[in-house]
């Protein structure tokens, strides 16, 4: 009776029934997992992409004018959700400045000619806040010159937690103006050359 014990115990030890079934349900939550997180990767990088290519071509709109209002700001925001078809997660900002380098003391600051935000989400730059903390960012230009500043954010939520967590994922573009000398706000009081170059 002990030898037929050993006998099946052996047969038994051998057995590989249902092998491949008990590995398939112990990897099964990782394989979830993993997908899951590819989707969410991916959609996080499709984000970032989508976000700087709308940015990039509201810089290029705003760029060509010679003199925008509120609903044309306002608009650029719709135009950018509508580019990047996710409504209601987009913020942006548009900030018009000008360099003016003194000779004489050999010193240059910025010189703001007009900063909105859509819908009022963001709040206006000063010309402190140009000259302080986005002073770095800003490529050299000559005095008198003037640029566009686009800074865009976008809301993101991820599908799934895995490890990602809701972001503000930033642009910020400097243009040029493309056909006039500045770029001006037409409810600004103060005057603003932007006469054809």
């Amino acid at each position: 009776m002990i030898s037929l014990s050993r006998k099946k115990l052996r047969q038994f030890a051998k057995d590989e029934s249902g092998v491949i079934m008990t590995e398939f349900l112990i990897v099964l939550p990782l394989m979830t997992w993993t997908f899951m997180a590819l989707v969410v990767w991916w959609d996080t990088w499709r984000t970032i992409n989508e976000g700087q290519k709308a940015a990039y071509a509201v810089a290029d709109l705003v760029s060509r004018q010679k003199e925008v209002d509120m609903n044309f700001i306002n608009g650029m925001e719709t135009v950018m959700a509508g580019l990047m078809e996710r409504p209601n997660v987009i913020s942006m900002r548009i900030t018009s400045v000008r360099w003016l380098y003194d000779e004489v003391t050999q010193t240059g600051r910025y010189s703001l000619i007009f900063s909105r935000s859509p819908f009022g989400k963001k709040t206006p730059l000063t010309a402190s806040n140009v000259n302080t903390d986005l002073r770095h960012l800003i490529p050299v230009m000559n005095s008198g010159e003037s640029t566009v500043i686009l800074e865009t954010w976008t809301k993101y939520y991820p599908a799934f937690d895995v490890g990602i967590p809701v972001s503000d994922f930033r642009n910020f573009i400097v243009t040029k103006p493309r056909f006039y000398l500045s770029v001006c706000l037409s409810e600004n009081m103060t005057p603003c050359e932007s006469a054809a170059s």
